[in-house]
């Protein structure tokens, strides 16, 4: 007797799985092995994988594929019941076939398959396989869909797991807030964002070349104005020497004015300086300056106490020098111009988390410049750097938060009745989790305050988010509240593919995070996110080049989400407002709530890219007097306290903001 007879006879012959037999057992048509087809199955032998049976829905699918000449090959069980009792499965020499009733049979091989095997099967996550593997939309990588999701696989990251959004949500406003889509869209992707006194916002970013272009940097800039009154997009005419200015620094200057330092890899803008003037028919006017002596890419622009541009790190990224780090620093003058660089030198102590670190002008005079796990101070009188260097809090895992591995960071409320007053503490929060780090590995929650009021600095971890997230973005509210969302709970800057839908909200006064709504549209890499002038978020971005499938799309889109307190009763007005306050004075705001007003705060026009808003800016005011109609209100002492330039001032109610007014701080 044959392998393929033992076989049968041990499966009950006739009267067994199969039934009697409907052809003579003969050779495989590859030459390798042997079979013979039954009633109900089939037995294939060969001498390295035995005799196994296949037989129904799993024996139809291994037919469609073409039999042992497919990519399965020959059968290495027979079949099974799955651990958790619901379906069925045949391992093949080159991967498995898994059956439900739900599902159908559906196959999995390679790499897709050594993935969802780590992740448990289907008692993981995924659950079973919803069809076989097949080419991605562009073509150009694999997937295969399971019933929690999918596995992707291309040949730069292998296989990874993207799992399903989760359903649309419909939220108690007052307890979780709510999302808003727009009917309008940003008219080129966000990946830089800017919000104007004009009551408009700037985005910026590469000229989307389509899904189906090469992964690399083009070769012109694009950009696009929307006006928050009307919705409506103009785009204004690129007066930059076609130079591509995404991946730039960008701060916001005294006058209003947004100042751009460096630009795309590889490309001339990474040396140029621009600025872009708000205002006219197009929305505004871009206008090249001059060219640093060396490049930047991926550099933080500063707006500093004097209203000078602090210019900070990046990667040369030309044909001298390659991709280097460019470790200095220089300051931009709007009336003398650029002045002489000078070293940073905690660029070359944090490995390769040396761009886009995080940056602050403090209360003390000081500028405040965090990178990978470590922090320095700059004294902005004698430009010179104080010997500290703060070490980031100790965690299991602890990795940079900066560039790749791209947290966020903001400066917490600055308030006059603090001790001492406008006492500074910045907060750091996600980012990647523990080295080495993949698309697949879980980012982290964990935060950590700075607070710079104690006799000891020392950055201390504080209450942890609800989610791990890499590239989110925060957003300092009016009621001085912070506003978490965006990101992927796995990888890191531009390899990550597990959206975070949650928004959260940190209460600074108790040390505690609230879950709030989802959002509906996935927020990657090259997204942003900007306080509004009437107190809602908006955030938008998530490029098409520069993110993995199935997020390999250029997302307009927009979304405006409108915090719990715009649900929790009728919002203070302001009736008039001064268009100019002046450092260390006394201003007048009128207003019919006066007398119900609790707190008034300034919030620095935002510019945000790759997760981090260095012009943002809390600064609360001091109610001198008050009448009726009118609140007399205390001017922030000195730049170093609230920078100069445009700002929304809210009045609040017991939490509830007024819409904002734009009003211009200067000496």
């Amino acid at each position: 007797m044959s392998a393929i007879d033992d076989k049968y006879a041990a499966l009950g012959g006739p009267a067994g799985l199969l039934g009697s037999p409907t052809t003579p057992e003969q050779a495989a048509p590859d030459g390798v092995g042997r079979f013979r087809h039954y009633q109900r199955g089939s037995i294939y032998w060969t001498a390295l994988t035995g005799a196994h049976e296949v037989h129904g829905a799993i024996r139809g699918k291994w037919s469609s594929l073409g039999w042992e000449r497919s990519l399965l090959g020959y059968p290495l069980t027979d079949e099974l019941p799955t651990p958790d009792g619901v379906g069925r499965f045949n391992h093949f020499a080159g991967g498995s076939i898994y059956w439900t009733l739900a599902t159908g049979a559906h196959e999995v091989h390679g790499d897709i398959r050594i993935r969802w095997a780590a992740l448990g099967w289907e008692r993981g996550h995924l659950g079973y396989p919803t069809s076989d593997e097949m080419d991605t939309p562009h073509g150009d990588s694999r997937m295969s869909h399971f019933q929690g999701g999918a596995i992707y696989w291309d040949p730069q990251r292998r296989a990874y797991e993207v799992y399903k959004a989760p359903p649309p949500e419909v939220c108690n406003g007052q307890a979780k807030g709510k999302w808003q889509t727009p009917a309008y869209n940003s008219g080129v992707v966000g990946v830089h964002a800017a919000l104007l006194h004009t009551n408009k916002i700037l985005f910026f970013t590469y000229r989307d070349p389509g899904p189906h272009a090469p992964h690399a940097p083009q070769p012109h800039g694009d950009s696009s104005v929307l006006d928050l009154a009307t919705g409506t997009v103009t785009r204004p005419p690129l007066d930059t020497g076609e130079m591509n200015l995404f991946c730039a620094g960008q701060a916001l200057m005294a006058d209003g004015r947004l100042f751009i330092g460096g630009g795309e890899r590889q490309h001339p803008g990474v040396l140029s300086l621009h600025t872009f003037t708000p205002g006219g028919a197009d929305g505004g006017t871009w206008k090249y300056l001059r060219d640093m002596p060396d490049g930047r890419w991926y550099a933080t622009c500063t707006t500093l106490h004097n209203g000078r541009i602090f210019i900070l790190g990046g990667r040369a990224w030309n044909a001298e020098g390659g991709n280097r780090p460019n470790a200095t620093y220089e300051i931009f003058a709007p009336v003398a111009g650029l002045q002489p660089r000078r070293p940073a030198p905690i660029l070359t102590e944090v490995g390769p988390f040396d761009t886009y670190p995080f940056v602050f002008v403090l209360p003390s005079g000081k500028l405040f410049i965090h990178a990978g796990a470590r922090t320095r101070f700059l004294n902005l009188s004698t430009l010179s750097f104080d010997a500290t260097a703060l070490e980031a809090a100790a965690r299991p895992g602890r990795h940079a938060r900066t560039y790749n591995m791209e947290g966020t960071c903001v400066l917490l409320p600055l308030m006059p009745n603090s001790r001492p007053p406008y006492r500074a503490r910045v907060m750091v929060m996600g980012g990647g989790g523990a080295p080495p780090v993949d698309i697949r590995t879980t980012a982290t929650n964990t935060c950590e305050i700075l607070d710079l009021g104690e006799a000891t600095p020392a950055w201390r971890l504080v209450a942890p988010m609800a989610q791990p997230r890499v590239m989110p973005d925060a957003v300092l509210l009016p009621d001085g509240k912070v506003l978490v969302m965006n990101g992927s709970s796995t990888g890191f800057a531009d390899n990550g593919a597990n959206p975070v839908y949650e928004a959260e909200l940190y209460d600074p006064a108790s040390n505690t995070w609230t879950t709030l709504c989802r959002m509906k549209i996935p927020r990657l890499y090259h997204a942003t996110a900007l306080l509004l002038p009437d107190g809602r978020v908006m955030t938008t971005g998530t490029d098409s080049m520069w993110n993995p499938d199935p997020f390999h799309i250029a997302q307009l889109r927009l979304e405006f989400f409108s915090p719990p307190y715009l649900f929790r009763g009728a919002r203070p007005t302001i009736s008039n407002a001064p268009a100019d306050i002046r450092y260390n004075t006394g201003f007048t705001v009128a207003t019919p709530s006066a007398g119900s007003v609790t707190s008034v705060s300034l919030l620095r026009c935002g510019s945000v890219t790759h997760s981090f808003n260095s012009d943002q800016r809390y600064v609360g005011l001091t109610i001198n007097s008050r009448t009726t109609s009118s609140l007399t209100l205390q001017a922030p002492p000195n730049g170093f306290v609230a920078p100069p330039g445009y700002y929304l001032l809210f009045i609040l109610k017991d939490g509830v903001p007024s819409v904002g007014r734009f009003v211009r701080l200067r000496p």
